[in-house]
């Protein structure tokens, strides 16, 4: 798992991990506080207040653009009165995040089922009304984006995972058009 310390350094490092971060974010507004650029609910998920309106933004214009400006980066790097860049304040939920995406990939790596191991039931797919087309879309753009960072890298491990995600974005919206 990665530590304060590290995610602290990679922001300070890396300018793609200031984007990635601001992505990240973005993902864990809610649907309304994405379409209005600001946080509606104090759920300590996603953007405060204060940068909801900059973060979102950014994070569009990444997700369009593919980079930031150095204007961008500097604005996130910038520090508070006690050392902290503005970024890192976010730190404890990038760290949950990568908790999470390290956990879906190590489930969706497992091994094939064997003779001795039988496969598990599968996961039922939530129903229609539970999910949204407009949060599909944005989080397969962001797949997107995620598919094209590690393409480079052949690792299955890495690439499957995402477009297997991709795929079942793609299967379930289909399906429901059939069924309209």
């Amino acid at each position: 798992m990665l530590t304060k310390d590290a995610i602290i350094h990679m922001l300070e490092t890396d300018k793609r991990a200031v984007a990635r971060a601001l992505l990240v974010l973005t993902d864990r507004q809610t649907a309304d506080e994405q379409a209005t650029e600001n946080t509606r609910y104090l759920n300590g998920m996603g953007f405060r207040p204060c940068h909801a309106k900059m973060g979102t933004s950014m994070a569009k214009f990444f997700r369009r653009t593919g980079y930031l400006t150095e204007k961008q980066i500097a604005y996130w790097r910038t520090r508070d009165k006690t050392g902290a860049m503005r970024i890192g304040i976010y730190w404890k939920q990038l760290q949950e995040a990568a908790a999470m995406k390290k956990a879906n990939v190590d489930v969706a790596v497992i091994a094939p089922p064997t003779a001795a191991a039988p496969a598990a039931a599968p996961v039922q797919a939530p129903l229609a009304a539970d999910r949204d087309l407009g949060n599909d879309m944005e989080r397969r753009l962001t797949l997107e984006y995620e598919l094209g960072m590690v393409l480079d890298s052949d690792d299955p491990k890495l690439i499957n995972p995402i477009k297997n995600e991709m795929d079942e974005i793609d299967a379930f919206w289909a399906k429901i058009r059939k069924q309209n």
